[in-house]
C-alpha cells in the first residue's frame, strides 16, 4: 500500500502551497494514505485539506530543525514516497534520507526560479542555496519542476545536469472556481463604464506590482476610463500604497489585501496583468484563462511564455519595463483574444488531469 508524506513549510497564501493541497487532497480522493507534515501548521489553505490528511509539523522551519527530526518521522512511518516543496526542506529530507537508512522515494518539487537580474544583498542566501542543490539535487529520486522552464533554470543554476528531472504542470481548477466565481464583488468604488484590471499575488518584489502601477499610469494618460484592482498582502505592500498616494492615483489604483476567493474578481475583470519579474508557473495565469479573459504578461522565466504557447495566448513584455506593459495593456483591451480558446486552453490544468500525472510517478 502507497502511503505518502508531503513536506512545507507551511500553508500561507502561496502558489507551492495550494499546489501541495490539491495534491494532497487528490491522492486522498484516490485512496492514496496521505500525511501533511509543515515547518509550522498554520496558513489559510489548512482548513481546504481532505479531512483525512493527517497533519503535524515541526516546530520549526530551520534547515537543521528539519535535519534533526526527519530522520526519526521518516523511519516511524514507513513512507513509500515523500515529496518535498522548498530548498530547505527538500536538502534535510534528501540527507536525512541518506543517513537513517530509509528505502521511501523522495521526490522534490521545484516551484520557483530567480530573476535574471538579483539583488547583490541576495548573494549569500543565494550562494547557500546553489550549494544545497548541488550537493543535494542529484540525490533525489526524482525532481518534479512545474514547469520545463523552472526544470531548466535549476540545471543551469545548480550546475548540474539533473538526469531525474521531470516536469509537470500544476493542477490549478476545479469546477468550484465558477460557483465561486458567482459571488458579488463589493467594489470599493462604482465601475460603471470602466475597464477593469486585475492583478493577483503576493506583495513583494518578485511580482513587482510597482512596475505594474507606474504602466497603469502611463495607460491612463491616454485612456481615462480604467480602474485597476490588486489582490494580495506583502511586505512591498507599505512602498506600492505610498507610491499610489504620492502620485494621486488613489481613485484609480485599488489594494485589496488577500482575498480568499479571487474568482469572483476574475470573473469580473476585463484583463488579467501579471508582472513578474520571475514566476516558476504562474497559477493565476491559468486561473484568468479559465474564465477566458485576455492576459497581459511580463516574459520572465520561467512559466508565463510556456502557459501562454509565446504569446499565441496572451501578450508578452520584457520585464520591468512600464511603457512596454502600458502598450500590452492597450493592445488586450483594444484587441482582445478569443475567450472560448483560452477557456479550452486552460482545461489541461485541472487537478484531477494533473493529480493523474502525480499517481502515475508512485
Amino acid at each position: 500500500m502507497k502511503k505518502v508524506l508531503f513536506i512545507i513549510d507551511d500553508l500561507g497564501g502561496g502558489g507551492a502551497e495550494r499546489v501541495f493541497v490539491n495534491i494532497a487532497n487528490g491522492f486522498a480522493e484516490n485512496n492514496v494514505a496521505v500525511d501533511m507534515l509543515l515547518g509550522k501548521k498554520q496558513g489559510v489553505y489548512l482548513p481546504m485539506l481532505h479531512p483525512s490528511v493527517n497533519v503535524s509539523e515541526t516546530g520549526s522551519t530551520n534547515f537543521f530543525v528539519y535535519l534533526r527530526r526527519f530522520g526519526n518521522i521518516f523511519k516511524k512511518n514507513n513512507y513509500s514516497h515523500i515529496f518535498t516543496a522548498s530548498h530547505y526542506n527538500s536538502a534535510a529530507a534528501i540527507l536525512a534520507k541518506k543517513f537513517s537508512g530509509i528505502s521511501s522515494k523522495v521526490y522534490q518539487t521545484h516551484h520557483f526560479c530567480y530573476p535574471e537580474k538579483r539583488k547583490l544583498a541576495y548573494w549569500k542566501g543565494d550562494m547557500l542555496v546553489k550549494a544545497l542543490y548541488y550537493f543535494t539535487a542529484p540525490s533525489a529520486d526524482k525532481i518534479i519542476a512545474v514547469s520545463k522552464g523552472s526544470l531548466e533554470w535549476l540545471r543551469k543554476f545548480s550546475h548540474r545536469k539533473l538526469p531525474n528531472g521531470t516536469f509537470i504542470h500544476n493542477p490549478v481548477l476545479d469546477q468550484n472556481i465558477y460557483q465561486l466565481a458567482k459571488e458579488e464583488i463589493d467594489f470599493p468604488v462604482d465601475v460603471t463604464g470602466k475597464t477593469i484590471l486585475l492583478n493577483v499575488g503576493r506583495l513583494n518584489e518578485e511580482k513587482d506590482q510597482l512596475t505594474l502601477i507606474k504602466a497603469f499610469a502611463l495607460y491612463k494618460q491616454k485612456n481615462a476610463a480604467a480602474l485597476l484592482f490588486i489582490l494580495g498582502a506583502g511586505p512591498t505592500g507599505k512602498q506600492l500604497e505610498q507610491y499610489i498616494r504620492s502620485h494621486g492615483l488613489q481613485n484609480e489604483v485599488f489594494l485589496m489585501g488577500f482575498q480568499q476567493n479571487p474568482y469572483k474578481w476574475m470573473a469580473g475583470c476585463n484583463v488579467f496583468v501579471l508582472s513578474s519579474v520571475c514566476e516558476g508557473f504562474g497559477n493565476v495565469i491559468v486561473e484568468a484563462m479559465a474564465f477566458g479573459k485576455t492576459i497581459v504578461s511580463t516574459d520572465c522565466p520561467a512559466g508565463p511564455a510556456e502557459i501562454l504557447e509565446n504569446g499565441k495566448l496572451g501578450y508578452l513584455c520584457p520585464v520591468q519595463n512600464p511603457e512596454a506593459l502600458a502598450n500590452a495593456i492597450e493592445k488586450a483591451i483594444t484587441q482582445p483574444l478569443n475567450s472560448n480558446e483560452l477557456v479550452e486552453a486552460s482545461k489541461k490544468y485541472y487537478t484531477n488531469t494533473v493529480v493523474e500525472k502525480y499517481l502515475q510517478t508512485l
